[in-house]
């Protein structure tokens, strides 16, 4: 792999982990459509890291909020990793019950490519449930849910969503932001937890895979120059997506992955 071959796809990861546009997808696509040879497993990790430690940055006053809230007792602190806990669970069980059927998944350009579709509609149906529920909220006088209302039975529906994401072409952050939608949370909730719940399902497959690195072909400066890429992409993602959403939809990302969806096919 050349280190230009490594930063493109070290970009492509990190905008599109975050960005509800399916990096595992565009993983798949991007590769197939310049006749490059499928970065494999190990490199993937790599990627995957990086953008492990964006979000341990990002986040990193709430996790520490979080730490510090858990062993001081608070209520507010133990509820969330609770939350997370349970949210994290169907990622897990699918990776384990169905790891296979997923690696087939990620050989499959031209249905990752279709599969982007399905993020489209994700998308859609969330924001017109949320301006749905914005109209009940103004006539009731109710605020949109937070994080702090957020139940367990909601969390286990947003790790669900998670799950789903695994299959290339369906987006983690576009279902799990969704999941939130549809439960009527309003968009920076959403984008928050789900960006926090997507802290332990990354570090989770990274430490799965890790083994993988032991028998990597990658060169130095390629692999140095894929993880400074997803890093640096993979931060500016999240702070751009999150002041995004505190007054945008997310139609732009649903119209982006259907016209992604249509051109992939057809070049693949």
């Amino acid at each position: 792999m050349s280190i230009l071959e490594a930063i493109v796809l070290g970009l492509v990861q990190g905008l599109s982990e975050f960005i509800p546009i399916s990096s595992s997808g565009h993983l798949v696509i991007v590769p197939a459509l310049f006749g490059w040879d499928q970065p494999g497993l190990a490199f993937d990790v790599l990627l995957h890291a990086a953008s492990l430690v964006a979000l341990l940055v990002y986040f990193s006053g709430d996790l520490l909020e979080l730490v510090r809230g858990t062993i001081r007792g608070a209520r507010d602190s133990r509820r969330l990793l609770m939350l997370l806990v349970i949210g994290t669970i169907p990622a897990g069980l699918a990776g384990l019950l169905l790891g296979d059927f997923f690696e087939e998944q990620f050989e499959d350009a031209k249905g990752a490519a279709l599969q982007l579709l399905i993020t489209a509609v994700i998308l859609v149906g969330a924001e017109l449930l949320t301006e749905r529920n914005r109209r009940r909220s103004t006539m009731t006088g109710e605020r949109m849910k937070t994080q702090e209302q957020l139940t367990p039975a909601g969390a286990g529906a947003i790790g669900l969503a998670q799950a789903l994401a695994i299959i290339p072409g369906i987006s983690r952050s576009g279902s799990t932001i969704g999941a939130g939608l549809w439960l009527g949370m309003d968009r920076e909730s959403a984008a928050r937890f789900a960006f926090l719940l997507a802290i332990p399902a990354l570090a989770g497959a990274a430490l799965v895979q890790l083994p993988e690195l032991g028998s990597s072909t990658i060169g130095l400066g390629a692999g140095v120059a894929g993880f400074i890429a997803s890093l640096v992409s993979s931060y500016v993602a999240v702070a751009g997506l999150i002041r995004y959403l505190k007054s945008r939809t997310l139609y732009p990302f649903a119209v982006y992955v259907t016209i992604a969806a249509v051109v992939f096919w057809i070049l693949l």
